[in-house]
């Protein structure tokens, strides 16, 4: 069968030639999978420089060019929308097509995915390697895909049914590396594409605001050190990348295995520049320093808020001070330092909302990103919040839900104030790197 697995386009759709260098590596995996008896192409719109006024009509003919028996389509939910118009596109190209979704998006609420998507047949809910390599078989065999675990679909009155859960996978070692190639857009893509890996699955932890677990569940299962070390053997020899992105939200849970990657990475003479998320509780002096060793050159922290009461009620379980140890240790080890950070929930106002931007400022990290808490399905924040439906085109940049107290255009004033507090403070930041650089 013709497989085309695709990205939801969101540059790709503004026609101003923008690209987003990132391959999406839950595409990836499911490609790798179903590439063992398939053949597998991924439409991943946003990596292609495009300029113009059509770009459904763009697609649409390259969805034709490619004829695919089976489109699968991966979303998050600021990017359904998007996977929903995509199918329906496809459909219109090919009534005969089958359409799948699966993703965050699909897996924390597939009922409500299906209802507003009309031209999706299939829902892949959880993790969708085997799940979608069942339901092509299925497909292929002429068989009845309705005992394939981890399924939704629709029966002939329009009510949507599930098949059993299917279980996380044990054992991740187990799995191919994400499929890199087979891109219909490929003239254009940077090297940057090939230089992000995912080493961990789940989250134990639960701040309010995270549909990790809604997908990936809380138990946490881990790649094995050799085995991620094997990856960036094969993106070295394969890509020539010269610097890698670990797309874990918490790279360094696991303190043992932390210090293994970075030892076989020293070992195998396989270091390389790295950037890396994790949590300031879930470092010390020792991790650090391995992370140096290692090639580790910058470090992004989800601190989100800098008033004490807030982290508790985000579910961080850290205190300002934790962070502000944590931001200095990295500091100290020549390490570069990010902080994400989050206002707009529920329970703050005016004056929390400049707390968390003066906390912010007063850090001395390299950059700042400022959010504001936007209700996902699948969250407690979603749960709190009551919102019955989002912005069909979801930026966690502005302030497009407002979950406070505060009126409308009292929010939207409040967080305009932090952005512009901190948009200044990450310039000035900007002119004393480059200050630095020109003297040096």
């Amino acid at each position: 069968m013709r497989v085309l697995l695709a990205d939801p386009p969101q540059l790709f759709l503004e026609g101003t030639g923008l690209t987003r260098q990132i391959q999406p590596l839950g595409l990836g995996y499911v490609g790798a999978v179903a590439a063992a008896d398939h053949d597998v192409r991924f439409l991943l719109p946003d990596t292609e420089p495009y300029e113009g006024s059509d770009p459904w009509g763009r697609l649409r003919q390259v969805i034709a060019a490619e004829a695919p028996d089976v489109l699968g389509i991966s979303a998050v939910t600021a990017t359904y929308h998007s996977a929903a118009r995509l199918a329906a596109e496809a459909k219109e190209v090919d009534p005969r097509l089958v359409t799948v979704l699966g993703g965050v998006h699909a897996s924390a609420v597939p009922s409500a995915a299906l209802q507003g998507a009309p031209a999706i047949d299939w829902l892949v809910v959880g993790e969708g390697e085997h799940t979608f390599a069942e339901l092509l078989r299925a497909l292929e065999s002429g068989t009845s895909p309705h005992d394939v675990a981890g399924l939704a679909w629709r029966n002939e009155q329009g009510q949507v049914l599930l098949s059993v859960p299917r279980p996380p996978i044990p054992d991740l070692d187990t799995l191919p590396h994400p499929l890199r190639t087979n891109l219909v857009f490929s003239e254009n893509i940077h090297t940057a594409f090939y230089q992000a890996l995912i080493t961990v699955r789940g989250c134990p932890f639960s701040c309010i605001y995270c549909a990790v677990p809604s997908m990936r569940g809380r138990k946490v299962r881990y790649r094995s050190a050799p085995a991620v070390v094997d990856e960036i053997e094969a993106l070295r020899a394969e890509h020539a990348v010269p610097s890698l992105f670990f797309h874990d939200s918490v790279f360094t849970l696991n303190r043992k295995r932390t210090l293994e990657i970075c030892d076989l990475l020293v070992s195998r003479r396989l270091t390389l520049p790295f950037n890396c998320q994790t949590r300031v509780d879930c470092i010390d002096a020792e991790i650090v320093d391995a992370l140096v060793r290692a090639g580790c050159s910058q470090l992004f922290f989800g601190i989100e808020s800098g008033d004490a009461e807030s982290l508790e009620k985000i579910g961080k379980r850290v205190g300002p001070d934790d962070v502000v140890a944590a931001v200095d240790l990295v500091k100290s080890r020549g390490i570069r330092c990010t902080g994400f950070f989050m206002v707009g929930f529920p329970w703050e106002d005016e004056a929390l909302i400049e707390k968390t931007a003066d906390f912010a400022t007063s850090l001395g990290l390299e950059a700042v990103s400022l959010f504001s808490a936007t209700p996902l399905p699948g969250t407690k924040l979603w749960e709190m919040s009551k919102t019955e439906a989002l912005p069909s085109s979801i930026d966690f940049r502005t302030p497009q839900v407002n979950l406070t107290q505060l009126s409308d255009e009292a929010y939207r004033e409040a967080f305009e104030r932090a952005r512009l507090r901190i948009d200044a403070y990450n310039q000035a930041q900007m002119m004393k790197k480059l200050a630095h650089l020109t003297n040096s």
